[in-house]
């Protein structure tokens, strides 16, 4: 039987593994998620490593808080960003090693596989319009031609960036496409070409 098997995470997990698995459950790939409802789920997931030591049954925001930053650092895997103001996302690296350790949960709060969770679900319908979106673009038909022919405007207009986005939103719509396709290696691979060109601003 796997280690992983009793009815919540176990101690084995570390807590800002277990913070990255709560944002990712609240659609952290997508938006940034609140500190207090990451406590709610990471309390959830895992209620003994969350827990005051004297009063078990309630939340400890402030360990939930240090994870969350932690979980951003270079030696935790930089898994998130974000901030308690802002709330937190998973980062495509994040993202990445969401997809590697599905069995980081067990039976009750499965993930289940990436085709199980997409399919017939909302993450369908829009992993199929931003597809279609991408591979009629100007960028896409020039990148598979000549990638070097793509300017940074076409691949700011492939993110939906213009003059107004501020440059956390920036950071997170380039993620969010980079982890709607992280399993599809030619658009993958076609979103990291366009974000390295965003980010010189060439």
């Amino acid at each position: 039987m796997s280690k992983y098997s009793n009815k919540h995470l176990t101690k084995e997990i570390g807590q800002s593994e277990i913070v990255t698995l709560a944002v990712y459950q609240l659609g952290g790939a997508q938006r940034f998620i609140d500190t207090e409802d990451v406590a709610i789920k990471a309390f959830e997931l895992a209620p003994r490593r969350f827990g005051w030591r004297k009063y078990p049954k309630q939340i400890n925001l402030e360990l939930v808080r240090v994870c969350l930053s932690n979980a951003k650092k270079p030696d935790k895997g930089t898994l998130l960003r974000g901030s308690g103001r802002k709330g937190w996302a998973l980062t495509a690296t994040g993202n990445k090693w969401i997809e590697a350790n599905l069995n980081l949960l067990e039976c009750d709060f499965s993930l289940g596989s990436n085709e199980s969770r997409r399919a017939g679900s909302v993450d369908t319908v829009r992993t199929d319009r931003e597809s279609k979106r991408l591979q009629s673009s100007a960028a896409w038909r020039q990148w598979q031609e000549n990638p070097q022919s793509v300017k940074a405007t076409q691949a700011k207009e492939i993110f939906r960036i213009d003059s107004y986005t501020k440059p956390d939103m920036l950071s997170l719509k380039i993620d969010r496409l980079l982890n709607l396709f992280s399993n599809d290696p030619e658009i993958s691979s076609f979103l990291t070409d366009m974000s390295q060109l965003v980010s010189k601003g060439e």
